[in-house]
């Protein structure tokens, strides 16, 4: 709580906006890539930390509220496959002292259970992200998968 005071006077007079907009950058698109680290590994404690207790992630038909949901979705897979979720293009932008907005593509691939091939892409997306600044750090709110081109599509 001191932390987020200290920033937000810091903000109010000054002091700091290029280095915060740079320590949010920093901090926001580590939780980008982290999410693909631990999602490719089925790591779903990892994984569910980097969201707040009331996040919301929704990819394809389905939803999640809730860090503890969000963790069981992930303890809920098949990890006998593969996946690698190949992050670019990350667009973070700060709207106030506790809270940013992000935009970043993803190129997702799997494979079946003891196979290494894979015939392409399973998706190619923009990850449509909130985050806040809570106690513990910078985390997602609200994170949206959204398809920009699928073997559907074909």
């Amino acid at each position: 709580m001191l932390k987020r005071a200290f920033l937000f006077l810091s903000l109010s007079i000054g002091l700091i906006p290029a280095a915060y907009a740079s320590d949010v950058y920093r901090d926001c698109a580590n939780l980008v890539t982290d999410y693909a680290y631990h999602r490719d590994r089925y790591d779903a404690v990892a994984f569910s930390n980097l969201f707040t207790e009331d996040a919301s992630l929704k990819v394809g038909n389905g939803s999640w509220e809730g860090r503890a949901n969000i963790r069981a979705r992930i303890e809920g897979l098949d990890s006998s496959g593969s996946i690698r979720h190949l992050m670019s293009t990350i667009r973070i932008e700060p709207i106030d002292e506790l809270h940013a907005s992000g935009v970043s593509y993803a190129t997702i691939y799997t494979s079946a259970a003891g196979s290494n091939s894979t015939e392409g892409f399973a998706i190619i997306g923009e990850y449509h992200d909130d985050f806040e600044l809570t106690d513990s750090g910078w985390k997602i709110s609200k994170r949206e998968l959204k398809s920009v081109f699928s073997y559907e599509d074909k």
